[in-house]
């Protein structure tokens, strides 16, 4: 668990926009620092899909802040121009493969805050649809990015 994502089952365009963006050094992760340095385009659309026919593991959400999460993901904040998470990732968290938005539901919610505030801090911006992220998470308080973490980390 952690601040690691689970990456089953995301989505194979958006895992492979991912991947391609890490090995082209848009994005860091020093995790993954040379573990895709001599892979081709197709070597990482094969990871891509590898991963993306395994199923994410079930999560289990905390009930502390639930309602003001499953608000959030469902319908944004009004008041603060947060538009829902549900739009991009849909009402179940699936995601939309076309447009290569991952799928969420049951993502660990420590990562789900760290991919938030490294959206917040300008830090993450190496994928075509990272500028949409910057600009929520940039609208977001720590309560509400904890809240919204803990639903999407029980969203099944």
């Amino acid at each position: 668990m952690g601040v690691y994502p689970k990456i089953a089952g995301l989505g194979e365009n958006y895992q492979f926009q991912q991947l391609r963006a890490i090995r082209d050094g848009n994005r860091e992760v020093p995790e993954m620092t040379g573990l895709l340095n001599n892979m081709s385009d197709q070597d990482l659309r094969d990871l891509a899909a590898y991963f993306d026919q395994t199923e994410m593991p079930v999560g289990q959400a905390s009930p502390d802040g639930l309602d003001q999460g499953r608000s959030l993901y469902k319908g944004g904040n009004l008041a603060s121009g947060v538009a829902a998470c549900a739009a991009c990732h849909s009402p179940e968290g699936k995601g939309n493969e076309p447009a290569a938005y991952p799928h969420l539901g049951g993502q660990n919610a420590e990562y789900v805050i760290k991919a938030l505030n490294d959206y917040r801090s300008g830090e993450r911006d190496g994928a075509p649809q990272s500028q949409i992220m910057i600009d929520i998470a940039s609208k977001l308080s720590d309560a509400e990015i904890e809240a919204v973490a803990n639903y999407i980390s029980g969203l099944n």
